[in-house]
């Protein structure tokens, strides 16, 4: 199954604190998580002007979200990971569950890029997100717009999937 992802977070040297995760499903289920750990003296301006004013105010340790996404996919033995520029989105992601080497046995140590996609198809315009942006589950709602866009152009690449792992000595 697929899953479009996208987090906000603060980006500061040498880490990335993760703020909010939304994660939708190709069959129509949505995940939606505010972190109770975040150190918002590290914030921007921007994030704090952008980001903050859109949480819900029901923020969960981490590992409490952890536990969530598990169960959100713990029935799909192939989950296919899709985000926008999801360099940042991804680590944060995985850091949930301690890093790269420490996901669940079933997810992919990597998450596909519908920007990467997009410019294999000669960058063509996707569509443009409308109402709340910069809201974790909001733009993971657009990142499966914009998915479903591409694959009018190019059915083929729908079927992409993330498989193997990094260091494949590596027992998970």
């Amino acid at each position: 199954m697929k899953y479009w992802i996208d987090t906000e977070f603060i980006e500061h040297p040498y880490t990335i604190d993760m703020i909010s995760l939304g994660l939708v499903a190709e069959d129509g289920r949505e995940f939606y998580a505010e972190s109770s750990e975040v150190d918002w003296s590290k914030a921007s301006r921007w994030t704090l002007q952008t980001v903050r004013p859109q949480l819900q105010g029901k923020g969960m340790p981490r590992e409490t979200i952890s536990n969530a996404v598990r169960l959100f996919t713990e029935h799909d033995p192939k989950p296919v990971f899709w985000g926008y520029f999801p360099a940042y989105d991804w680590v944060a992601f995985s850091w949930l569950f301690g890093g790269l080497a420490d996901l669940p046995f079933h997810f992919p140590q990597l998450c596909l890029d519908i920007k990467q996609w997009a410019i294999e198809l000669g960058d063509p315009e996707l569509p443009h997100q409308t109402g709340q942006r910069h809201h974790a589950l909001a733009d993971a709602r657009w990142t499966r717009q914009a998915w479903t866009f591409l694959c009018g152009l190019d059915p083929n690449g729908a079927e992409r999937c993330a498989t193997g792992r990094k260091n494949p000595d590596q027992v998970a």
